[in-house]
């Protein structure tokens, strides 16, 4: 006979009650007090800025603190009724799957093709051989990384290996699914794919929980809890919880939820961009009343809070230690094949100017990486050339390219290796020969800049992703390059970290410096760079500045390579305006022009 209880772990099969988690030798509790609960079948977002507790949680959730991950925890976690705290792992072997952030976490290295990898699960499971073909033919099908099946895991791009990553877990089958930043490494169509996937298997009974930083993500939940220093300090609908975050922790609400607010339009439709467009218009043309009674439109209040939120940035700037004479650089009809015989760059021809900061966007696997590890010479090209100042870097060294030409990996932990943040940020600058004074000064400010000035003596595998990848700008900066690439820079960033990384990027505009990034965020790209770069099968197929790249005209080109415009552009574009604006802010001042 079935018991209440058991009824209510089958209705909810994942609750969490009074949750405290504190990591050795902190002072601080990681989390306190959070209570949770996740229904069969529904999907519950987690936001908040970095530090807040958010990957602590999904640990927690998953089983893995304190039995893998050494921590005190207080409360309960029950997974179908299991307490995840003291069970063993062969209790809670396929009830609940954990997707992580980094794929280099999850991928077992083990395997040599992508079908292995996903037997690999499935086998530890005991599933029966055709039961595993089958679940894994669905699964490749579902993230459309068939072609992927007989490829080396590791070989695969950095937004491939994550879709991998995401479908090892979900071919288990578990009835609860926890992910920590799945979609952080994945172009604009490959995150879309996820939460089109995560809605499937939460129609399937699917208790879902995933911690998120991108709202397109975040507004397919059927609830979002945001959590600040450890404590749930809103809860709710996505849009709602978003915005309430914004007024009671100060935590920025994404592009779509202040445009919604300014649309005057209920919060739980904050995430459709029509409804948006709609509530806008109305405002626009006096049909609606202010929130605060006054008849006031668009072009008022609300334009100029939004703006002063969008251009508003207290946080120190990085400023060169050095003067430098300014670097060209020059791409010329650049072909690179991979042992394998994959033609990942076909021709690419490329001038960069001193001072531009360009950014090269494509979809998972288009070649972008490929193209600008040519830059410092981790790969030679096979045919074509590259040119700095007028050099070509055949010959050179990747030492002496490093004295030009800083790299920021998509992965700091490929670059990362010094036991303190400040000996790591030491480390390019003293390799260079500066003296000991100026690299004080040089890791001060660097630092200072990416808002690391308190863990000087932190171990940088101590702090979370996000913050080794702030660890890994300083420590470029910090060489004082003249062209500076970044892989990826806001990859788990919150909306503080990708402000820190902007500033980064203007001043080096501003000090005659080159930067080149690649990123899958597209307003981070449209309000930050002067010019954009798209690639697709390893060819580029557009290249100019973001107000035509991210045109009505351009998006048949976009959608081709997997992308989108920044939101702001997509709602303009809903409403018939002729100018493109980039960001929230760029919005309401057009519609205030036109008021």
């Amino acid at each position: 006979m079935t018991s209440a209880a058991d009824a209510a772990d089958t209705a909810t099969p994942l609750r969490i009650e009074g949750l405290g988690v504190r990591y050795p030798a902190r002072r601080e509790p990681s989390l306190s007090g959070v209570d949770l609960a996740v229904a069969a079948g529904s999907q519950v977002g987690v936001a908040g800025r970095t530090g807040a507790g958010k990957s602590t949680l999904a640990l927690a959730a998953a089983g893995f603190i304190p039995r893998v991950v050494r921590a005190k925890l207080e409360g309960r976690i029950a997974i179908e009724g299991v307490d995840a705290a003291t069970a063993s792992g062969g209790a809670l072997l396929g009830r609940v799957g954990i997707v992580f952030s980094t794929p280099a976490n999850q991928l077992s290295a083990s395997k040599l093709s992508v079908r292995e990898e996903l037997a690999f699960g499935l086998e530890n499971l005991g599933v029966p051989r055709a039961e595993m073909d089958t679940r894994i033919d669905a699964t490749l099908a579902r993230l459309s990384i068939g072609h992927l099946a007989d490829r080396e895991p590791f070989a695969l791009s950095g937004g491939e290996q994550q879709r991998v990553a995401i479908a090892s877990i979900v071919t288990m089958g578990t009835s609860v699914l926890i992910l920590d930043e799945p979609t952080a490494q994945l172009d604009p169509a490959g995150t879309a794919g996820v939460a089109d996937l995560l809605a499937e298997l939460a129609r399937g009974g699917t208790s879902i929980l995933c911690v998120e930083h991108d709202p397109s993500v975040l507004g397919r939940m059927d609830r979002c809890i945001v959590l600040d220093g450890g404590r749930r300090v809103a809860s709710g609908v996505p849009g709602a919880a978003l915005a309430e975050a914004a007024s009671v922790a100060s935590l920025p609400a994404p592009t779509l939820v202040r445009l919604a607010q300014a649309a005057g339009i209920d919060l739980a439709q904050a995430f459709d961009e029509a409804a948006i467009a709609a509530g806008l218009a109305a405002r626009r043309d006096g049909r609606e009343p202010d929130r605060a009674g006054e008849g006031a439109t668009v072009a008022t209040a609300a334009t100029a809070d939004m703006t002063a939120t969008a251009t508003t940035d207290p946080m120190p700037a990085w400023a060169p230690t050095s003067s430098r004479p300014p670097v060209r650089v020059a791409i010329e009809d650049l072909v690179h094949r991979y042992p394998s015989g994959i033609e990942a760059v076909r021709g690419v021809s490329l001038a960069i100017e001193p001072g531009e900061a360009v950014a090269i966007l494509g979809q998972n696997g288009s070649g972008k990486t490929t193209l600008v590890k040519h830059l410092n010479g981790l790969l030679r090209p096979a045919e074509g050339r590259v040119v700095l100042d007028g050099q070509a870097t055949d010959g050179r060294s990747i030492a002496d390219l490093a004295a030009t030409v800083g790299f920021v990996f998509q992965n700091p932990d490929e670059q990362l290796f010094e036991r303190s943040v400040e000996r790591e940020v030491a480390f390019g600058p003293r390799n260079l020969g500066v003296p000991a004074a100026a690299i004080a000064e040089r890791v001060t400010s660097s630092l200072a800049a990416v808002g690391l000035s308190a863990e000087r003596a932190t171990n940088p595998y101590d702090l979370d992703l996000s913050r080794r990848k702030l660890v890994a700008l300083a420590g470029v900066l910090a060489m004082d390059p003249a062209v500076l690439v970044l892989d990826e820079p806001t990859t788990g960033q919150d909306a503080d970290g990708v402000t820190r990384v902007g500033a980064v990027v203007e001043a080096m505009r501003g000090a005659g410096r080159t930067v080149v990034a690649i990123t899958h965020d597209m307003e981070f790209a449209a309000t930050r760079f002067g010019r954009v770069v798209i690639m697709r099968d390893g060819v580029v197929v557009a290249d100019g500045p973001p107000e035509r790249i991210f045109a009505p005209a351009g998006v048949d080109l976009l959608t081709s390579t997997g992308l989108t415009p920044p939101p702001a552009t997509r709602v303009a574009a809903r409403m018939g305006l002729d100018v493109v604006p980039l960001d929230a802010a760029g919005l309401l001042r057009a519609l205030g022009a036109r008021g």
